[in-house]
């Protein structure tokens, strides 16, 4: 094998012209340095656009692109001309070489494999291994998902989508995410919440990608209903079960705290003129207990029996559940009418609007004012709710990826450039594939 041929094999590129090949040595260190040259074919090509143009200048003259390392601690640079051409469309910019992308200081290889080191390993984990600094690690990210993002249309097939919001940062900043419910992949990621943000996705469909929405789901934000009729009228919208009952759930926890601080108070009314307790471990009080003191007993640590579905609560859970409900019937009311929504969605769906009225029915004459007001919230979402049950549709897989993205948050320690981690999440949730250099699966098989 020739020194040409070993130098194409080590930067993984045959469209070059290797010129030489010689071996530096620089602050202890040894580097591999192989000049090269752009082909005839390649030459004089926008590096942006990669169309043929006129040759502007001689650019800042020679420069190096660094590739992977070979051995312990070889560096291995690959240099050349970068003279700059004219585009019509960019101006004037470097030419394009095949080795690397545009802007970028390594070669495709050794960003390959930095993204793909990235999908599993901390930025930091990653600079360490490759010798270079962790905000040189974004930039890559980026260049190869703008890469990859050609290679699929995102927008193509889209019959049932999902939105929702997650934190990628403290103090409420938030992503907006709309995945594919067919592929479980994310095809779009922006900064923000609210109508303005979303709107920004469905301006970017054409009218017949639009128009082939059928399902939307969401978790029943104002904000994200009105876009949705506003840009794709005969699409159904479904709201997610887990936020209905959540909803519910909600109101559970609030009549609990009701009833734990009315007990309480009864108590501090109880004890009001009579002496203080002195210091020290109080003696055994032989006397009977108030109803006040025993229905704070009751209540106190209740939150957890009352909210968990009922097959999965423990022994001593369940006997603290019958305890409550035997004995406030508030509570107990509240209960039921939790477990009654759950149980909603178990039903075929030519039963559910009629089980809902009910339920309405139920909650409003519970006397209750935070279910009379969630009867109200369940009547304007009702046709979402049916729509639900009939197509079983929810908001898991837009759950599932927002924890794909909570964890690619933690392993990054955080991301201070939006761009790098919008990027990397359509690396790892975008159904993209990201093979290491010169190791394809068929290639393996």
């Amino acid at each position: 094998m020739t020194i040409t041929s070993l130098a194409k094999r080590i930067v993984g590129v045959n469209r070059l012209a290797v010129e030489k090949v010689e071996i530096e040595e620089s602050e202890g260190e040894n580097s591999l340095v192989i000049h090269v040259r752009v082909t005839k074919r390649d030459r004089c090509r926008c590096g942006i656009c990669g169309k043929k143009c006129g040759r502007y200048d001689t650019g800042n003259g020679r420069r190096r692109w660094r590739s992977l390392d070979i051995g312990k601690s070889l560096r291995v640079y690959l240099e050349s001309d970068s003279p700059r051409v004219w585009c019509p469309k960019h101006g004037a910019v470097v030419q394009m070489v095949p080795w690397a992308r545009h802007g970028a200081k390594h070669t495709k290889n050794f960003e390959d494999t930095a993204a793909w080191m990235s999908l599993h390993l901390s930025r930091k984990t990653i600079s360490e291994y490759l010798r270079i600094s962790w905000d040189t690690v974004g930039p890559m990210v980026r260049r190869v998902e703008q890469e990859t993002s050609g290679q699929n249309g995102r927008f193509d097939g889209l019959v049932r989508i999902g939105i929702d919001e997650t934190s990628y940062k403290k103090g409420h900043k938030y992503l907006t995410v709309v995945i594919n419910h067919d592929t479980g992949t994310v095809v779009w990621v922006a900064k923000g919440i609210g109508n303005e943000v979303l709107e920004r996705f469905f301006q970017e469909l054409t009218p017949g990608q639009r128009n082939s929405i059928e399902l939307v789901s969401g978790d029943g934000a104002k904000w994200i209903r009105e876009t949705v009729g506003n840009y794709c009228p005969k699409a159904t919208f479904c709201i997610d079960p887990f936020h209905v009952v959540s909803w519910c759930e909600d109101v559970l926890d609030a009549v609990r705290k009701q009833e734990w601080n009315e007990a309480r108070r009864k108590v501090a009314e109880e004890s009001k003129g009579k002496p203080k307790r002195g210091k020290g471990r109080p003696k055994k009080d032989t006397a009977a207990k108030t109803s006040a003191q025993k229905a704070v007993e009751r209540i106190k640590h209740s939150r957890y029996p009352l909210l968990m579905n009922p097959e999965n609560l423990s022994e001593s859970y369940r006997a603290k559940l019958q305890e409550v409900l035997l004995y406030d019937r508030r509570l107990a009311t509240a209960y039921r009418l939790k477990e009654g929504l759950r149980a909603i969605f178990q039903l075929p769906p030519e039963e559910v609007r009629s089980a809902l009225e009910k339920w309405r029915r139920r909650a409003w004459s519970s006397r209750i004012p935070d279910f009379v007001e969630l009867q109200r919230k369940i009547k304007r979402h009702m046709d979402a709710i049916v729509a639900t049950v009939t197509h079983q549709i929810s908001n898991a897989r837009v759950e599932a990826v927002n924890n794909k993205i909570k964890l690619t948050i933690r392993m990054g320690y955080g991301f201070r450039n939006l761009d790098n981690l919008v990027a990397l999440i359509y690396l790892r949730c975008g159904g993209r594939v990201i093979y290491l250099p010169g190791r394809r699966i068929d290639s393996l098989a």
